[in-house]
């Protein structure tokens, strides 16, 4: 997710000169706009020693690096990195390697990043001594990232100068599969951010997070078996995204279990939701479907439909054979909320619209940010 005082600022200098075309519509507008920030973004790697080829880091840090196959790789050891580390090309993590990351120091790769770990031997990126540190940006892949039996924590957002993400780990045009691996306690605004990438999670849990556990921008891919437990925003937050989410187990959220927004179609099987602010959310012109889940205790609304941004269409939830705690036929008064002009339908069958106040929602303590 972009930092939105940036995004403010970018905005106002690009959307004159585009909306002079004419015949283009809002959300054609801002998807022009992120892109062309998101480039921007990258300005300040394009020094420094991002100049310098890979082989620069393998000379100065022999003790940590060697090369292998023209690809540069990070030995199995215990390292303590105190500065950033800046690849212009891929990067290999043996197994078994622990990766203490000092507060100012993250690890950015312009390429593919392939860290395939083991139940015995998998890598751990962290900050030292628990404390908090920059993350990791991967963009402009050429090939599929590829992380297995990986544990990433301590994350903070990557603020260096221009260049401001809100994730702790983000994966730019970097298609990436993630399997048994563990995202936990992240200070980030997104534990993990996906942008403009296709990608695939299996077995994938995260803990412990700040605000939103995974945040997939104009992606696309599935997640499978993963299980969020103790977020403090949304576990899954999907903007201009499609996706599958098969069996997610889904605990102690205090914003929002999925929410789709801003065009996203998602499709979501099994699993269960418990002890969560909202079960699931479909607004701004999304279309959700969630069937066989099973969803209890939930603070504000089950399933909600409604529009936060007036320049998309009505959004479109449905659900099927839900069942709702230990009893599959019990109802409440706050299963779920369709506000008028959207479609929310449960078992084929539209439920009756409310009027509701978007605004206060988001005041509220639920979805407040």
């Amino acid at each position: 997710m972009i930092k939105k005082r940036k995004f403010r600022t970018f905005f106002s200098l690009s959307v004159i000169p585009v909306a002079v075309l004419g015949g283009l519509n809002f959300e054609t507008v801002r998807s022009f706009c992120i892109q062309n920030y998101l480039g921007l973004i990258k300005m300040p790697l394009l020094v420094g020693e991002l100049s310098d080829p890979p082989k620069y880091f393998a000379q100065n840090n022999a003790r940590i690096f060697d090369e292998e196959a023209g690809v540069l790789r990070i030995k199995k050891g215990v390292w303590n990195i105190d500065h950033p580390i800046i690849l212009d090309g891929p990067l290999t993590i043996s197994p078994g390697t622990i990766l203490n990351f000092g507060p100012n120091s993250y690890m950015i790769v312009r390429g593919t990043l392939t860290a395939l770990g083991s139940k015995l031997a998998p890598i751990t990126i962290q900050g030292q001594t628990g404390r908090l540190w920059k993350g990791i940006y991967v963009y402009e892949a050429d090939s599929t990232s590829k992380l297995e039996n990986v544990y990433i924590s301590d994350t903070k957002a990557l603020v260096d100068g221009y260049l401001q993400l809100s994730g702790g780990v983000t994966f730019y045009k970097s298609d990436v599969t993630i399997d048994n691996s563990v995202f936990k306690g992240s200070q980030a605004e997104d534990g993990l951010n996906i942008i403009s990438s296709e990608f695939a999670l299996t077995n994938t849990r995260f803990e412990d997070m700040r605000s939103d556990a995974l945040d997939s921008d104009f992606s696309q891919g599935t997640i499978k078996s993963s299980n969020f437990n103790t977020i403090g925003g949304d576990a899954i937050d999907f903007s201009g995204s499609k996706s599958w989410v098969e069996y997610p187990h889904i605990y102690n959220v205090r914003d929002k279990a999925i929410s789709a927004g801003e065009n996203s179609i998602i499709n979501v099987l099994g699993g269960y939701v418990k002890s969560v602010g909202v079960a699931a959310a479909s607004k701004d012109g999304s279309v959700v479907d969630i069937a066989d889940t099973r969803i209890e205790d939930v603070l504000l609304f089950g399933l909600m439909t409604y529009v936060k941004k007036p320049s998309y269409s009505f959004p479109t939830l449905n659900a099927y054979n839900l069942s709702w705690g230990e009893d599959v036929s019990k109802l409440a008064s706050n299963n779920w909320i369709r506000q008028a002009g959207t479609v929310l339908t449960i078992d084929g069958v539209k439920v009756p619209e409310k009027n509701l106040d978007v605004k206060a929602l988001y005041k509220g303590v639920v979805m407040s940010k």
